[in-house]
Order: structure tokens, then sequence, then C-alpha cells
């Protein structure tokens, strides 16, 4: 092989490996990173700037001893809480897949511990390692994401401490400990959403209100206090009504038609509203099930204008109700 020096700039790639090793990364600009989630994610302007601000003093940090940030996104189902921190993988990582997500619905049992750190030494699938564990040994810049964390089994939870306090998490089947000091761990949570949104209304000053929070979630008896103590910051999501919402379902139409080769150029407002009360039916079930209601809606439309040689499309609401989709120059 050819030496080193004769193939590449050793003297850049020495000063990569350096600010790789060192935790060195890019400066954070606020505007800049809260205009990028504010792209993706409607109506809660309050989070992306606050928080965009907080990674970046965060991020700025050369040496830590805990994760980059813990985060808590709190408020209800379908407000953006797992959009935004999709949005924050791509931005700081440069990828989504470099975002680890666990639905904690799939957590329930105390054996799932296993899935996340490895079995001991011997045990069937030890070769494997954790697979939480694993992904970050390969790889420890990551954005890990659990969401509805209240439905998580207690001990997995036992696991978070270690994890979200020293930034160190030990791989049961090779002993190899997972650094969590270049990750960021995020938790969602629509328990108490109801009573959480009415904090949200009584109390302006943040610090307060992130206490209050916390407090009501230890309350509920869902969540650990010593859990509680470890979260750096909370973010209230809000509900989303009328033009914000309207413009999620636009974005999402978009989308649709994107994943069939077409590029959609407007949609009749009486269609969006359609959507807007058919997806509303559906608000509790969370984004996927409004993603469904579009889905049901324009997809066999989206296959004909395909089909039909269409790039980029017209939507109409026809006077029976039905959909009208044309070809658009």
């Amino acid at each position: 092989m050819a030496e080193l020096d004769k193939i590449t700039n050793v003297a850049l790639l020495q000063a990569l490996l350096d600010a790789q090793s060192s935790g060195k990364a890019r400066p954070i600009n606020v505007a800049e990173m809260a205009a990028a989630l504010n792209e993706r994610v409607k109506g809660q302007e309050h989070v992306t700037e606050d928080l965009a601000r907080f990674i970046k003093q965060q991020w700025a940090k050369e040496a830590r001893k805990r994760p980059v940030a813990n985060l808590l996104f709190v408020g209800p189902t379908g407000t953006g809480k797992t959009e935004l921190a999709k949005a924050m993988a791509q931005y700081l990582y440069k990828d989504e897949k470099n975002m680890l997500q666990y639905d904690c619905g799939n957590l329930k049992q105390p054996e799932s511990i296993v899935r996340l750190v490895g079995p001991p030494p011997g045990y069937r699938g030890a070769d494997k390692g954790g697979e939480l564990t694993r992904a970050v040994l390969n790889n420890p810049k990551r954005l890990i994401l659990f969401d509805e964390i209240e439905k998580a089994h207690t001990q997995i939870l036992d696991i978070f401490l270690a994890m979200m306090g020293d930034g160190r998490l030990e791989d049961q089947s090779s002993g190899k400990v997972a650094d969590f000091t270049q990750a960021i761990i995020i938790l969602t949570s629509n328990e108490g959403a109801d009573a959480i949104t009415k904090l949200q209304q009584q109390i302006s000053d943040p610090h307060e209100l992130e206490n209050a929070v916390k407090g009501e979630l230890v309350a509920g008896g869902k969540f650990r206090q010593e859990i509680a103590g470890r979260i750096d910051k909370v973010f209230v999501f809000k509900e989303l009504e009328g033009m914000v919402r309207a413009k999620i379902l636009a974005q999402k139409m978009e989308n649709l038609a994107r994943s069939y080769g077409l590029e959609l150029a407007y949609v009749d407002a009486h269609l969006l509203l359609n959507a807007m009360n058919a997806s509303d039916k559906m608000r509790q079930f969370g984004v996927r099930a409004m993603e469904g209601v579009i889905g049901d809606m324009l997809s066999d439309g989206f296959i004909q204008a395909k089909e039909a040689g269409y790039k980029r499309v017209h939507l109409d609401f026809e006077e029976d109700g039905g959909l009208a989709i044309t070809p658009v120059e």
C-alpha cells in the first residue's frame, strides 16, 4: 500500500482526527439551526429557538463527562416531537441515519434490556452485543431517541442512570464501555399532556415551568425522580391548530407526491380542509395516523398520475367531493 502522505493531506487528516478525539465540533449558529428545524417542524418556534441556543452552549464544550444534552420533549401526540429529533440529527450529525430511535412501547418487558446492552457472555446473541451499546461503540456521535419513555419497563430505566449521568454504558456481552459524551439523548412523553398544557398556559417563567412539568410527571407515577434529575432541559410542545396544521398537511402531501416521483404544484383549499377534518378524528393516534389519512385520500390518484406520465400536478376538489389531478407544465 502507498505511503499515507502520498495519497492524502496528512496534516489535514491529523487535524480532523484531533478534533474528533477531543470532542470539538463546528460552531453552532443559533439562527441557522432554528431555521433548519423550523423547516421541518411547524408551530413550535418557542421550542426550536430555545433548543438551538441551548445546544450551542453544550456543543461548544471540549471536555464532557456527560452527554452533550439530556432532553425531554413533552406535549400532545402529533405535535412534532419525533420529527424535531430527526431534524436535529440531520442538522447536527449530517444524517438521520446517525439517530437511534427506540419506541418504548417495545421495551415494556424487563428482558428488553438485553436488546439494548446485550446478553452476558455465553448466551445466545452475545457475539453481536447490545443494539444500543454496539451502535455507540461504532460511532459515538449520535442522537438517541426514546419515544414515549413512560411505556418502558422500570428496569430499562436503570440503564439511563449511567448513560445520562456518567455518559457511559457497558456492553454486557463484550465488557466494552460505550462513550455517550458526544451523543444527545432525547426522551419524549405524552404522559399528562392535558395537565402539562395547562401548566404551560399558567406559568410564564421557563425554569418554573420546567420544574412543574418534572413534578407533574413524577407525581403521575410513570416517571422516576432519578431520571428527572438527569434531564438538562424540558421542552413543552403546543397543540397544533388552524393554519399551522394546514401547513403540516400540505407538507406531508408534498412528501407523498414526491415518493411517487411527482411534484405537487397546487392543492385546492377545500381539499386541505377535508384532510384537516378527517385527520382531526385520528389526532390522538399521532402523525402516522395523519399520514394514513392523506395516503387514503391521494395515493390512488398519484399512482394514476404517475402512470399517465405526469411530472407536476395540480390537486382540485370536485363538486361531488372527488379528487381531480391535472398535469401542470
